[in-house]
């Protein structure tokens, strides 16, 4: 990793990753949006401090942009520690006052280390020059960080990070919601699509790991889902840029960089029938003399079963009946071997079997109980084999 070597009278600002994913040389370059949203907020500030000083003129200049342009310049040792410089060949001219330029991203420099020292501490207060940036700005910053990392940031190179303050997930989430009410992180969105608004070009999705029904923009996603009928079943994976409320409850996707949506009707249809099928079976089917009828409660008791599986994706087309007068699910492709029946008093009994561990697991489900998804969640999600 290339150690910088910045000539201090043109270096700006400095910001630090720190984490695993940084610790190798060079930067990964999912992680170049933070730069992006570190520079925006401080060029924005620039410009505000700007009209600050010139309240009767509508537009800015020409070429001021240009001459607030700041450079990435090199990437420094201990994690990435990205380096931003204001660019000396766009001062030639002096047009605009480079010493003003330098004093107003320090003190653009200074709000932000501000913002952050209260997202972390939780004491004092947001600057109101942070206050009247748009809140789009300051979500975009340190989006991309996970638990376990942090940005810093600095007008110069310290002596020591040890003593900048950490702008942690936790950090970032304690000050947007004090800023705006709410917060974004990356996340990933997994459940089945309950409907399709197709003048808004979005989904919506319910959720199994946030238990919620969650807003999922698809039109620049690529996304081609046939729809000839209301009863067509879709399952959908999302990822993207979430918006949580200040409960930390993900309500919607701003933005999103991969979806996946897919039919699963015909699974769904197949294992239906099958056991609508089996409500014909009368006394005596196993061989004139064994096996129960089985009642209309069960029927829809198996029902209830195939809807948990279509939301926790996990769907299979085997089902038989049982001798007592109750209905079996079976996935022959588990690995765990797993089967749910439903006894005809109504409850659940779940089975799994290790083959090579010669090891099984098993669990029994009151007939009264409703939030199936929640209580198989676990069953169903085991790992299914190729």
């Amino acid at each position: 990793m290339t150690e910088p070597t910045p000539d201090d009278s043109r270096v700006i600002a400095v910001m630090r990753l720190s984490g695993a994913r940084f610790n190798s040389e060079g930067m990964p370059a999912d992680a170049l949006v933070e730069v992006a949203a570190f520079e925006d907020i401080l060029r924005s500030l620039v410009r505000l401090y700007w009209r600050d000083r010139h309240p009767g003129r509508k537009r800015m200049p020409n070429g001021y942009d240009d001459e607030i342009t700041l450079r990435l310049t090199a990437i420094g040792e201990g994690s990435a520690v990205p380096v931003l410089e204001h660019d000396a060949t766009l001062r030639a001219d002096d047009l605009f006052g480079p010493d003003e330029i330098k004093e107003d991203f320090a003190r653009a420099i200074d709000a932000l280390e501000q913002f952050v020292n209260y997202g972390y501490s939780d004491k004092g207060q947001i600057p109101d020059d942070i206050r009247r940036l748009p809140s789009n700005k300051m979500k975009k910053f340190g989006q991309t960080i996970r638990k376990g990392e942090a940005i810093q940031v600095a007008a110069t190179v310290p002596d020591s990070w040890d003593a900048v303050t950490r702008f942690t997930p936790d950090a970032r989430r304690n000050a947007l919601v004090t800023l705006v009410g709410n917060f974004t992180q990356r996340v990933t969105v997994e459940g089945q699509v309950i409907d399709f608004r197709v003048s808004s070009g979005s989904l919506v999705v319910r959720d199994r790991e946030h238990k919620a029904d969650i807003l999922v923009p698809y039109l620049e996603s690529g996304v081609r889902a046939s729809i000839d009928s209301a009863k067509q079943l879709f399952e959908c994976v999302a990822e993207g840029v979430g918006e949580f409320n200040a409960d930390g409850k993900l309500t919607k996707l701003t933005t999103v960089t991969s979806l996946d949506v897919t039919d699963v009707t015909e699974d769904a249809r197949v294992v239906r029938a099958a056991l609508d099928a089996l409500a014909d079976l009368d006394d005596g089917w196993l061989d004139g003399e064994s096996g129960e009828a089985i009642s209309q409660a069960v029927i829809e008791r198996g029902h209830a079963v195939i809807d948990t599986m279509i939301a926790l994706s996990n769907i299979t087309r085997t089902v038989s009946p049982t001798e007592d007068g109750g209905v079996s699910f079976f996935w022959p492709d588990a690995e765990n071997q797993l089967s749910i029946e439903v006894e005809p008093s109504g409850a659940l009994y779940i089975h799994t079997t290790d083959l090579a561990a010669g090891t099984f697991a098993d669990d029994k489900i009151a007939s009264d109980a409703v939030d199936l998804v929640d209580t198989l969640d676990t069953w169903l999600s085991e790992v299914t084999g190729e």
